[in-house]
């Protein structure tokens, strides 16, 4: 099949970042609800691979280091449903370019297979783009449409639904005074803060690509969801032990759906941002933010370092004193710190974000000033 010359364009090879195979699932399967809500030309293409049996894929970073893993679904017709399919794991070697390699990556047909493709070439940040259309071309001929990637081109957003309670520069307050007011607004988000800040179980029950409202993390797989959802599907799950709240995550959907505001106002509240990516006890920007129970984000180490700093002095033998969490004094101890994927995945997509904002208010403010000067 001749590849198309914007899909063969390095920029525009979107890859995911590392995740595991049910998340990966979760995003597909939203993304052909989605789709299938869309314009009448999206709508079509996934009726059409529908009955063509073709795969709806994508490429994510693999869990072995250095390699990237093609994630796809397919539509059965005969139970009317998509299935997924086994992920597929590829590596550049050196002697044959881009082949699968499938084996545990501790095993020695792991090694075998790449000591007898002349070795392994690792993709990193830096040396992957120029590797991309190879790879897409060995991956067309193995089934994996071009035209089905599900492939962001940079720069692209999509409107979402968001929740805020900035419609104004103040608080909505509710009646009962029980706290702030939220209220829908859109919002136009790239891909990768999209992801972080929606819930793929609502996708894929409504078709509709909302920013969460009230996100929680669960405690089995780190990922977010929207409360309501999640409960809905596993309805004896109990917060601060099977999952826990995301504060965080939920104080930066809401300074990032205050698109209402005047771009001033909005410039603000992603400041606001800013501070809400740092860890509150060292104050750096996270580069590896867990959940505690108490709904809080931490940078790992510095959280493990306060836990430990607590159990110092203690009796030997003593496992009942209480370990205060940092923001709440709540009682943390031998409950699990969860890996925060979302704010993770939010972080990542940020500095893009900002900067585009950024700009935009740059090029307003010079405008205005031409403007007034009569230029």
């Amino acid at each position: 099949m001749r590849l198309k010359i914007e899909d063969t364009d390095d920029a525009n090879i979107f890859i995911y970042g590392k995740r595991g195979q049910d998340e990966t699932n979760l995003i597909l399967l939203a993304k052909a609800e989605w789709l299938s809500q869309q314009s009448k030309a999206s709508s079509l293409k996934i009726t059409q691979l529908q009955e063509n049996g073709g795969k709806l894929w994508l490429i994510r970073d693999s869990q072995v280091k250095g390699l990237l893993t093609v994630q796809s679904i397919s539509w059965d017709k005969e139970s009317a449903q998509w299935q997924v399919n086994m992920p597929q794991r590829y590596m550049l070697s050196n002697a044959q370019g881009w082949i699968v390699n499938n084996a545990n990556p501790q095993s020695e047909t792991f090694f075998d297979i790449a000591d007898a493709a002349g070795g392994i070439i690792h993709m990193t940040e830096e040396n992957t783009q120029p590797h991309l259309p190879g790879l897409l071309k060995v991956l067309s001929e193995n089934g994996y449409e071009v035209e089905n990637r599900v492939n962001p081109k940079k720069g692209q957003e999509t409107t979402s639904i968001g929740y805020t309670a900035y419609i104004t520069d103040a608080y909505i307050r509710k009646g009962d005074s029980s706290g702030p007011e939220l209220e829908s607004t859109t919002v136009d988000l790239p891909e990768g803060m999209l992801i972080a800040l929606s819930c793929p179980l609502t996708t894929i029950k409504s078709g509709q690509m909302k920013v969460m409202k009230d996100p929680v993390t669960w405690v089995q797989d780190g990922i977010s969801y929207e409360r309501a959802n999640l409960l809905e599907r596993y309805p004896g799950l109990e917060e601060g032990t099977d999952f826990y709240p995301n504060t965080r995550l939920k104080t930066i959907i809401n300074y990032v759906s205050a698109t209402s505001l005047s771009p001033e106002e909005y410039w603000a509240k992603l400041q606001k941002v800013e501070e809400d990516i740092r860890d509150p006890i060292l104050f750096n920007v996270m580069n590896e933010p867990v959940l505690s129970p108490s709904g809080h984000s931490f940078e790992k180490s510095s959280i493990t370092k306060w836990i430990n700093s607590k159990q110092v002095n203690l009796p030997t033998m003593s496992n009942t004193f209480p370990i205060p969490d940092p923001m709440t004094n709540q009682n943390i101890r031998d409950k699990p710190l969860v890996n925060n994927i979302n704010l993770l995945q939010f972080i990542k997509a940020w500095p893009d974000f900002y900067m585009q904002h950024e700009y935009k208010l740059t090029i307003s403010a010079f405008e205005e000033t031409q403007t007034s000067l009569g230029v």
